[in-house]
């Protein structure tokens, strides 16, 4: 699944590294320094709830992206505290997470109306 949806979005010119674990997200965020991570809430090394909050950490500005089959899960809820811009199940709609991904890249100040700030479930 990884590499499907880095080949779908470099297919939209996004820019995209991958990780297979915790610990080497947190590594891509500490030398790249992304604008936005998508990543599972589930994964080797760490949940991703664990992971959020080292990233956030490093880079507090940093829109994070988390996505699950896990929809009832307690993770779910502790991501929503730790700031994730969206929590998106699985399978994913391609369509909401590139819309997510072109707000998250956009420049502040196109965001006139307000909407789409903060954490949302979808």
């Amino acid at each position: 699944m990884v590499e499907t949806l880095a080949d779908i979005l470099s297919s939209f010119r996004y820019e995209v590294t991958t990780a297979r674990s915790a610990a080497s997200a947190i590594r891509i965020v500490t030398e790249a320094h992304p604008d936005v991570v998508l990543m599972d809430l589930r994964m080797p090394g760490a949940n991703g709830v664990e992971a959020l909050r080292a990233m956030k950490a490093l880079a507090p500005q940093m829109v994070v992206i988390i996505m699950t089959a896990f929809t009832r899960d307690d993770l779910v809820d502790e991501a929503r505290r730790a700031a994730a811009l969206a929590i998106l199940p699985k399978p994913l709609d391609m369509k909401r997470v590139l819309a997510l991904l072109e707000e998250a890249t956009a420049p502040r100040g196109d965001q006139l109306d307000g909407e789409g700030q903060g954490e949302r479930y979808e």
